[in-house]
């Protein structure tokens, strides 16, 4: 499988639009200020404190992230008189801050709120915990943030692992997904599937919203799995454990048969545990890929079939050896 010719898609930078949007529920987020700047670009995906800022440090100021205001400097800004807080603010507005974003509902003075109407500086209003705000925003942004490819594939959830199935066209990922379908497992997308890697180093398969859960079969055409098998047996993302290859059967080549090494693939910077299974008539590759799910499963779980048979069979022969 070739991974190095596939195209990677990072974004530079998003709205700040784009957060209140996207997390004006979940943390109960309003505009109380500088509305007029919520184009804003926000260019790294982590969070400040501007504490120090506050206090006249400016040196190393992280002045390109949404800047967290909670109980400590909502606080500190009410015990400054207000020529102090002036002149603190406008040191920090001499530089381009996307956004502030205040928790607990917390209130600044009038003076803050001015500054930053005349700015167009965003400032946003949580209702929720400071620790909460930090996470949920961390989180976003390091979604929002994360590279991601889209790769002519199909993506299945088999006994709760993720199996990308690629191939060339034809070679029949689409109705080997469409047979674990019918045995009970879930589509995650078809012909067209979004990868983006997640933190912690995993790769999250999605699919697409124009194509959905729609598949194509050849003889049949277009087919709608959530409508044809019920919404049980559908997904719209899953993290992605192993990535199946199929390919046209080759005398020629030398296909594993023991399973004692293992092979990886590496999509946007992570190792995914890889099979190459060939295909020839009379395969059921869709009970071969659900015998591979279960088998990385139990990988998983520290167990190793094909290395502990080994194990014994040279037990075995040292044993013999011995007698």
């Amino acid at each position: 499988m070739d991974t190095q010719n596939l195209p990677v898609n990072r974004k530079e930078s998003i709205p700040v639009a784009r957060l209140l949007d996207r997390m004006a529920d979940e943390l109960e987020l309003e505009v109380i200020a500088g509305f007029q700047g919520i184009g804003r670009p926000v260019l790294i995906s982590d969070i400040n404190r501007p504490g120090l800022a506050l206090g006249g440090y400016l040196d190393y100021f992280a002045n390109d992230r949404i800047q967290i205001l909670g109980n400590t400097e909502i606080h500190y800004m009410e015990q400054l008189s207000m020529a102090e807080l002036e002149a603190r603010l406008e040191g920090i507005f001499a530089f381009e801050v996307p956004a502030f974003l205040l928790s607990r509902n917390l209130r600044p003075q009038p003076l803050f709120l001015d500054m930053c109407n005349r700015r167009g500086i965003p400032v946003l209003l949580s209702k929720t915990t400071t620790d909460e705000v930090i996470s949920s925003i961390i989180l976003f942004l390091a979604d929002e943030f994360s590279p991601e490819t889209v790769i002519h594939a199909t993506a299945v959830d088999c006994y709760g692992v993720g199996c990308l199935i690629v191939g060339a066209p034809g070679i029949g990922k689409s109705e080997t997904a469409l047979e674990l379908v019918e045995r009970g497992h879930r589509l995650v997308a078809d012909d067209v599937v979004s990868l983006k890697k997640q933190r912690g180093e995993s790769i999250m398969a999605e699919t697409s919203p124009v194509i959905e859960h729609h598949m194509e079969i050849r003889g049949i055409g277009i087919i709608d799995i959530k409508s044809v098998y019920g919404v049980g047996r559908v997904r719209n993302s899953e993290r992605i454990g192993l990535v199946v290859e199929l390919e046209e059967w080759n005398e020629q080549a030398q296909y594993d048969r023991t399973g004692l090494s293992e092979s990886f693939v590496n999509i946007l910077g992570v190792k995914a545990p890889y099979l190459l299974i060939p295909v020839r008539p009379g395969r059921n590759i869709a009970i071969i890929v659900e015998v591979a799910a279960l088998n990385h499963r139990l990988k998983e779980l520290g167990v190793h079939p094909a290395q502990e048979l080994n194990q014994r069979l040279m037990n075995l022969m040292n044993q013999t050896n011995v007698d």
